[in-house]
């Protein structure tokens, strides 16, 4: 699966390095992803140490407090080389839908 990623690693100020098994290595800032989201589950990120907790678990990029980023959406920020706007990851996933049959 070419989104697999086999190891995290916080890198500091909100910043973390991805590596997946086909050895795309990105690093990807998240500062501005917590600052534009909000909720229960991404507000603790903002602590630094909870952010520093990030973990790999069963491939997917996890927090103790249950937050986690879907592999594929990883993997699409990392071509990128930075995290990607709501509104352009949720483009590209659309475009990669096929079309239903009519």
């Amino acid at each position: 699966m070419r989104s697999s990623v086999v190891r995290i690693r916080d890198v500091g100020s909100y910043r973390l390095e991805v590596v997946y098994a086909d050895a795309l290595t990105a690093v990807l800032d998240f500062a501005i992803f917590l600052a534009e989201h909000a909720g229960p589950v991404v507000e603790p990120l903002r602590d630094g140490a909870t952010f520093s907790a990030v973990r790999l678990e069963d491939g997917v990029v996890t927090w103790p407090n249950g937050f986690d980023i879907c592999p594929d959406v990883l993997r699409f920020w990392s071509e990128q080389g930075r995290v990607c706007s709501d509104r352009e990851t949720d483009a590209h996933f659309e475009a990669q839908r096929p079309l239903s049959a009519s």
